[in-house]
This record gives structure tokens, C-alpha cells and sequence, in this order.
């Protein structure tokens, strides 16, 4: 079985468009979302109402969540205090966008999914399956891997957040980032995702990249009032702290460490 794990999509309709025109052309079976499907970017009904018009089975992100509930903050952490203002102005008008029924579609979004395939179960979250505003950075050591494996059990282990693509494998656990459709970093112009190739005796990952429409997103920015580099931060990778935990001067203390 074939399945796309997209995330992170964070408002951007064409960046959606491009990976839902690539899984129907490379033929996948299902499409399973780890959250952030707002925020950020300037389309957020568009994003919402494509996903649900599709089926796609999505898990709550923090942003989701902040947006559900009608929360001032998101849990994330910002590389500056003016990227944080900007974020959090992209809150407030997302906030003032979405209908209501999209909000509470948000709101009503499971933290956690368990799917079956192929004899062997998935669990899909967006930060950790227990804090979605954790963060699952590549670099990460080991045993925190190897605790959520043993706590949870399962085979497959899907997951934003962090907007990394990468593949940890521990023991018969696979841990798949699953990168960001609609939010690169610095220089990153095009729209990420994994494939899970699924078969009764192995699990084969792989990570595709989609060129989209990056003028048409801009323009959308702009006519929101919103700064173009909201798509263009990547998170903090600050690999050993929780999000709200950091103040920036700690941050700055150990980039000079």
C-alpha cells in the first residue's frame, strides 16, 4: 500500500494543489495529514474546506488547536521577537477569517490518529502524542524516539511540526517527519511530503518535492496584509527544550555557545 503523509500546509492553497496532483499522479492508496492545515498563509477556509471535501483524516496542530479554541497563542517558538509579532498577527487574522464551521471542524480534529495497514498500525500527531507543540527535530537523541516507541507501541510513527523531512528507524519502530507542504525555510521555494510504501513484510519511505505557484502566494500575502515571510521561518531548531519554556535571550546564549 502507498500512502502519502502530508503536514504543515499552514494556509497555503496552491502548495496543497501541487502535492494533491502529485499523490494522484504517483498513485497512492490513502493521504493521511499530521495538522497545521492553517496559520501563517493567506487561504485558510480554501485549505480547510479542500481537506475536508477530500477525506483526508488529519490530526490537530497546534495551530489548529490555538484556532479551535480561539487561543492568542500557538506554543511556538519564533527565532526573533519580530518573527513572534508577525506570527502572532497571522493568528489574529486567521482567527477573523475562518467561518465558523471551519473553526469548528478545528476544534473538533483528534490530537492523536491510530490507522491500520498492511497488518501493522500508524499512530499520526503533529509534535509528540502527548504535547503537540513539542518538537521531533532529527538530531534528536535516541531514547526519546525509543521512550515514545515503547510507550505507544505502535509500528509506524507519523509527525510535523518541525518541518523537517527524515526517517529514524528504531528496532521495527519507523519514525517519519513528514516535512511541510506550504511553509519552507530560507530559500526553500517548493511544497514537501512523504511516502510510505507499506507491504506485509517491510515499510519503505521516501520524500517527494513539489514546485507550485509561489507568485500567486505572494500576492495573496500582500492583498491579506501579511508578510511573505511567514512561509519563508522555519521553527526554532532548539532541540532539547519545549516550546514556551525558552525566552530569546536563553536562545541567543546558546547560538553563541
Amino acid at each position: 500500500m502507498r500512502i502519502a503523509v502530508i503536514s504543515d500546509i499552514h494556509a497555503n492553497l496552491p502548495a496543497l494543489n501541487a502535492v494533491i496532483d502529485d499523490v494522484t499522479a504517483i498513485g497512492c492508496d490513502a493521504v493521511w495529514c499530521a495538522g497545521d492545515l492553517v496559520g501563517r498563509g493567506p487561504h485558510p477556509n480554501e485549505v480547510v474546506q479542500e481537506v475536508r471535501r477530500l477525506a483526508i483524516p488529519c490530526a490537530q496542530g497546534n495551530w489548529d488547536e490555538a484556532l479551535g479554541m480561539g487561543r492568542e497563542v500557538t506554543g511556538s517558538i519564533w527565532p526573533s521577537p519580530e518573527a513572534e509579532a508577525e506570527g502572532y498577527a497571522s493568528l489574529a487574522w486567521t482567527a477573523g477569517q475562518l467561518s465558523e464551521e471551519n473553526t469548528s471542524w478545528l476544534r473538533q480534529l483528534p490530537s492523536t490518529m491510530r490507522m491500520e495497514v498492511e497488518g501493522r498500525t500508524a499512530l499520526i500527531f503533529h509534535g509528540t502524542p502527548l504535547k503537540q507543540n513539542e518538537y521531533l527535530w532529527e538530531d534528536r537523541p535516541s531514547r526519546y524516539f525509543a521512550r515514545i516507541a515503547s510507550d505507544e507501541g505502535d509500528d509506524i510513527f507519523c509527525f510535523g511540526h518541525t518541518h523537517q523531512t527524515f526517517q529514524r528507524v528504531l528496532g521495527q519502530a519507523h519514525f517519519v517527519a513528514a516535512g511541510s507542504v506550504g511553509c519552507g525555510g530560507e530559500g526553500d521555494t517548493q511544497a514537501r511530503y512523504a511516502v510510505l510504501y507499506v507491504s506485509d513484510s517491510e515499510v519503505v519511505v521516501g520524500f517527494r518535492s513539489v514546485d507550485y505557484d509561489q507568485e500567486a502566494v505572494a500576492r495573496d500575502m500582500a492583498a491579506a496584509g501579511l508578510p511573505l515571510g511567514l512561509l519563508r521561518v522555519p521553527p526554532v531548531p532548539h532541540t532539547l527544550v519545549d516550546p514556551g519554556t525558552v525566552t530569546f535571550d536563553s536562545l541567543e546564549a546558546s547560538a553563541q555557545a
